[in-house]
């Protein structure tokens, strides 16, 4: 029987792949993230000591449309460059284990549920940076887990959303596999125009993109931090509406979901500052399961 031994909600912003630490003040100017000392110190403290076999990364950077795709490859193997800022991250050559066995159990879950998801093994199947990124911190070394990428869908209102997690958890307590649910984006998602959106590159809360957008990310973290997710659930409708979370908020919504949805109380562990980056507001969260 599997389990999820925990969830983390984390970002995955292009500038954790500025490797140079000169190109990273040149960017970020008078405040450079956190973020590069953050995501270690978080698998150091939070990943390496946990038992688990795969990692199932829900990813606001993959966008489907008519249900959720899970990539059903045994591994996931290439050389990456983004065709969004391909300065930030190019010829990034990545290899890891795939997991074609758990990606068919969700989605035979999901169809026995009624919710539209496919596990797909196409060739030219993209992985996107918000795996890679991730990966890169929280997975490296030879000996590396499976990954398991799935798509955030972009028509899913938040019950589907909160129903696709809990197929997906039933699927993982079926299967003889534990996870760790990684949840990987941002929270409100506004960029800045491009006049200005250079001057305002910094990780300083005071270039999030408007007073509104930062209040409403600071009332969500107030929730998770004290395990009041039924809050958060309620009103994620608005903040979905008000300040265009990044997927939609897909990512903590399936994440919700399969650890229990509006019933869920585990407090969130934050680790690093809450961040600006370009305009969008990023933090990282540790949700253990007992």
């Amino acid at each position: 029987m599997g389990s999820i031994v925990a969830g983390l909600f984390s970002t995955h912003v292009p500038r954790l792949m500025i490797f140079d630490p000169e190109q990273r003040r040149e960017y970020m100017k008078s405040t450079v993230t956190s973020f590069y000392d953050v995501l270690p110190r978080l698998r150091e403290e939070r990943i390496a000591p946990l038992d688990f076999d795969t990692f199932v990364v829900i990813d606001t950077h993959w966008h489907s449309t008519l249900e959720w795709v899970l990539n059903a490859h045994a591994r996931h193997e290439g050389i990456y460059t983004s065709d969004e800022i391909p300065w930030m991250i190019h010829d990034y050559a990545y290899d890891y284990p795939g997991d074609p066995e758990l990606a068919q159990l969700i989605a035979q879950e999901c169809r026995a549920s009624q919710v539209w998801a496919q596990a797909s093994a196409h060739r030219g199947l993209p992985v996107h940076y918000g795996t890679l990124n991730v990966m890169h911190y929280y997975n490296p070394g030879p000996a590396k887990k499976r990954v398991l990428p799935i798509s955030v869908c972009d028509t899913a209102e938040v019950e589907a959303n909160l129903a696709f997690g809990a197929a997906l958890a039933r699927a993982v307590a079926a299967s003889d596999r534990n996870v760790l649910l990684l949840a990987s984006g941002g929270m409100s998602h506004r960029f800045w125009p491009l006049a200005v959106i250079r001057e305002r590159a910094s990780a300083d809360p005071r270039d999030i993109n408007g007073e509104n957008l930062r209040a409403w990310d600071e009332r969500i973290m107030a929730w998770w931090r004290a395990g009041d997710h039924a809050s958060v659930l309620a009103h994620a409708d608005a903040f979905r509406k008000e300040c265009a979370p990044e997927g939609r908020f897909a990512h903590y919504l399936s994440l919700a979901g399969a650890l229990g949805g509006a019933a869920w109380t585990t407090s969130g562990i934050q680790y690093g500052n809450y961040e600006a980056a370009i305009g969008t507001g990023q933090a990282n969260f540790w949700f253990p399961v007992t």
